[in-house]
């Protein structure tokens, strides 16, 4: 008798040791729970939609405005029934000539998304297409190619195009990506810089900024990139950018526009939802426009 109300103590102290542990972890995956829900909807808050950020440069060789719009790092994201959300703010826009500034396709390689925003782009707009680092590792880029092909967007690696608006001209060299060979990518900069000309303005379209500083000599006026993702998390005044490829933690180029000098450096901070669990804080996907206006100063 004894022992058996020995042992039925036991098992009532053990209970209530188990009823004591309960409410504490109750409330520890409660606040778990929270915190994914509000992960959750911090990431479908800031990449549901895009925003459209807006450029304008003064020059005196510019006397009719010349209107740039710049998709960047869409990698394979949609925005509305093929693509229609940024095929109407283009639209809006009218712009002269759209670059499509690397990273359009993930690494996954060709997709969907992808291949319906150029087919809407189609027939619709000048556009231009300037490799990035995910279309040389996804190892497709001669499906890439072919889709370019078919939806005749030319593409620009180690070319350039003149852009001409009425009396205004403004030439355009695209460079490969570092991926696809970074010997390669140094030879075609360094002749478009001694293609360019200081009559005309000059633009370089290139997917990864890094090294811009390197680039500065061979006397561009424009440099217009990607790939930074805006730096993912963005604190306005604090921090434009927490971390970005290539640049580590607090990139000293996350996104936006730097001067230097008679020469500047436009960064679009991207239209990509990847990676699909970290928000983009302060840092919503962005198309750039970049208009190119007249200037009286020399």
């Amino acid at each position: 008798m004894n022992s058996h109300l020995l042992s039925r103590t036991e098992e009532e102290r053990a209970a209530v040791k188990k009823k004591k542990k309960n409410p504490f972890l109750l409330r520890v995956c409660a606040v778990l729970s929270s915190l994914a829900a509000v992960l959750v909807l911090l990431n479908w808050g800031t990449k549901t939609r895009f925003v459209s950020r807006y450029y304008e440069i003064a020059d005196a060789r510019i006397r009719d405005d010349v209107r740039i719009a710049v998709i960047s790092d869409l990698h394979g994201a949609l925005y509305g029934a093929q693509q229609s959300d940024l095929l109407a703010a283009l639209e809006q826009q009218a712009p002269h000539v759209v670059l499509l500034l690397g990273d359009i396709f993930d690494q996954r390689g060709v997709d969907t998304n992808a291949k319906a925003l150029l087919s809407q782009l189609a027939g619709r707009f000048l556009c231009y297409f300037i490799p990035g680092n995910h279309e040389y590792r996804s190892g497709e880029m001669l499906p890439i190619r072919e889709v370019l092909r078919q939806a005749n967007v030319p593409l620009l690696t180690g070319e350039s195009a003149m852009i001409v608006v009425n009396q205004t001209q403004v030439q355009i060299f695209g460079v490969d990506d570092g991926q696809g060979g970074k010997t390669k990518q140094l030879r075609q900069i360094e002749a478009a810089g001694e293609q360019r000309s200081d009559e005309i303005y000059s633009i370089l379209a290139i997917h990864v900024p890094n090294d811009v500083e390197s680039y500065l000599h061979y006397g561009f006026d424009l440099m217009l990139s990607g790939h930074t993702h805006g730096g993912q998390i963005i604190i306005p005044g604090l921090l434009n950018g927490l971390y970005a490829p290539g640049q580590g933690l607090f990139p000293k180029y996350g996104g936006g526009c730097y001067d230097f000098g008679k020469q500047a450096l436009i960064i679009s901070r991207g239209l990509t939802k990847r990676p699909y669990w970290l928000p983009r804080l302060g840092n919503p996907p962005e198309l750039c426009f970049v208009t190119l206006t007249s200037s009286t100063e020399p």
